[in-house]
């Protein structure tokens, strides 16, 4: 990926709003910025996407207390679970993707017959599905959905309880392959797949479990080996994971459980878009909706780029609901590193990306990741995944001193929780999106109606300069009192309190306003 160098500034702190039926006593918002603009920019609330949103959701990977916990040299305690807890609840997150490995459950063939599932050799007592319990009770008392993703077949397992090892039954025969890897196998795919979301919700009582997704990026390319799950290059390769998907459909709907799940297929990566083209040709039948996974936005990428590029999405998607399955900046440094992570901008960044993919029609977006984390309890500092809203312990940063000597506390919220975490609060699932033009490259704007006819305005300015906008809203109930958020540079809470309003306005018809170089502002109708 391509990263760019930008440079801190200081911005204007600053929002003056003046609407046509507020009389004075709507104030000064910003005491800094003295003058309202006679240029507003009229924007008015238009047509709908046509898309009822699937939610806003995070990435929670279950591996807090299988991994994390069981590090002797820098490990959390159990006790800071509660943190995790707390954060989700605050955030009201209502969307969980969270990864699945076959070997939790499964990790020697129960029997040679697909179609007869012998349940005594099933490890659902595992630490490493008892740490998946967590996540899943976690979600299931936030009123939360989970799609479980099966991320792959495991080439050296790596079990808590020690064995059994090597690699798992599922994987193909292909040489060389990653450290998880496709199947061939598609019926003892399907059984060990399908007998785990019929556990869960049915033994287990998680009914939070509401979509599933085999095989995390499977057009993931591996030198000397290929994709891990070939589809639509029918002249160099069968297709696998069209098969494998119908493979999981007809064992879900045999195991009586497929009325009580999504099929989220795809989940192809930002560099393959013919592969979620096949995948909307050819499973037309099997899926719910498709995902798409995007690192490729900056900085500097026009609005429009990332409107037209989900928009071709939903198009290859064939009248299916196309989501985001993870997104992040495309800062990138390898899987587990983005060079802007602690930076200011980045919230900013985030909250314009997801405004414009909500323009695009996607039905939602789920950000890589909530927490900083290990993936394996013997992971080097290099392998912890540290992309979160938060940091891990404090202790496990050593091995960096600049970033070690920066953090004050364990478990730190970066200054992207405070912003993402407006979305994740005032975007519910069903809400309907009103793209909204500024005639910006670098200034976004979008207008949100949730299920309970609440209006919610969200406006993220990534240029240099102030915008001041006219918004007008003729539909119905847009009137009333609005509650005004903004994730402003030098302004944001302390510790992991979220962003609080600073003012209730009144709003009749229209509502002008400037919005402030570098920031994010939100408008929430109560």
């Amino acid at each position: 990926m391509k990263t760019l160098k930008y440079f801190k500034q200081t911005f204007l702190i600053g929002l003056t709003l003046s609407m046509v039926t507020i009389s004075s006593a709507c104030s000064n918002i910003d005491e800094g910025y003295n003058s309202i603009p006679s240029n507003f920019y009229p924007v008015e609330v238009k047509e709908s996407t046509g898309v009822k949103l699937v939610g806003m959701g995070v990435e929670l990977d279950p591996h807090f207390f299988s991994q994390n916990l069981t590090r002797p040299q820098d490990g959390s305690k159990a006790e800071d679970w509660n943190i995790v807890k707390e954060r989700v609840k605050k955030m009201s997150i209502q969307n969980f993707r969270v990864m699945v490995q076959p070997h939790w459950w499964e990790p020697l063939n129960d029997n040679d017959d697909p179609n007869v599932a012998d349940m005594s050799k099933f490890t659902f007592d595992s630490q490493e599905m008892q740490s998946l319990y967590k996540v899943l009770e976690l979600a299931q008392e936030n009123d939360g959905e989970v799609t479980l993703v099966l991320w792959g077949c495991p080439v050296n397992m790596d079990l808590i309880a020690g064995t059994p090892t090597g690699k798992h039954f599922l994987c193909d025969s292909r040489p060389n392959a990653p450290w998880v890897c496709g199947t061939d196998k598609y019926e003892e795919f399907a059984e060990n797949f399908s007998v785990l979301v019929k556990y869960l919700i049915e033994t287990k009582g998680f009914t939070c479990v509401k979509a599933i997704t085999p095989f995390n990026e499977p057009d993931s390319h591996t030198a000397n080996y290929g994709r891990t799950m070939w589809q639509g290059e029918p002249d160099s390769h069968p297709d696998q994971y069209a098969p494998m998907a119908k493979a999981l459909d007809a064992k879900f709907k045999a195991m009586g459980v497929r009325d009580k799940v999504r099929f989220n297929l795809s989940d192809n990566t930002d560099g393959s878009p013919n592969y979620l083209k096949s995948c909307g040709e050819t499973l037309q039948a099997e899926a719910d909706l498709f995902n798409t996974h995007t690192y490729i936005f900056g900085y500097t990428t026009p609005n429009a780029d990332i409107v037209n590029w989900e928009k071709n999405n939903v198009a290859m998607s064939n009248g299916k609901k196309h989501f985001i399955g993870e997104f992040g900046s495309n800062q990138t440094s390898g899987s587990s590193r983005q060079l802007d992570i602690d930076k200011y901008e980045r919230g900013v960044l985030l909250t314009r990306i997801a405004v414009n993919l909500l323009n695009g029609s996607a039905a939602g977006v789920s950000y890589w990741s909530l927490i900083d984390q290990y993936y394996s309890r013997n992971g080097s500092y290099s392998e912890m995944q540290q992309l979160g809203l938060w940091k891990y312990v404090k202790k496990a940063y050593e091995p960096d001193p600049e970033i070690y000597n920066a953090i004050k506390e364990d478990y730190e919220v970066r200054p992207h929780y405070y912003a993402y975490g407006m979305l994740t609060r005032f975007i519910k699932k069903n809400a309907e999106v009103f793209p909204l033009d500024l005639n910006e490259d670098l200034v976004a704007g979008t207008a949100i109606l949730n299920e309970n006819n609440k209006w919610v305005y969200i406006f993220a300015n990534g240029s240099e300069h102030n915008k001041p906008v006219e918004i007008i809203n003729s539909k119905s109930q847009a009137n009333g009192e609005y509650a005004v958020y903004k994730y402003v540079e030098g302004s944001l809470p302390a510790g992991d309190d979220l962003i609080q309003s600073s003012e209730t306005i009144n709003i009749k018809d229209k509502a002008s306003f400037s919005i402030p170089r570098s920031s994010v502002l939100i408008l929430v109708q109560k």
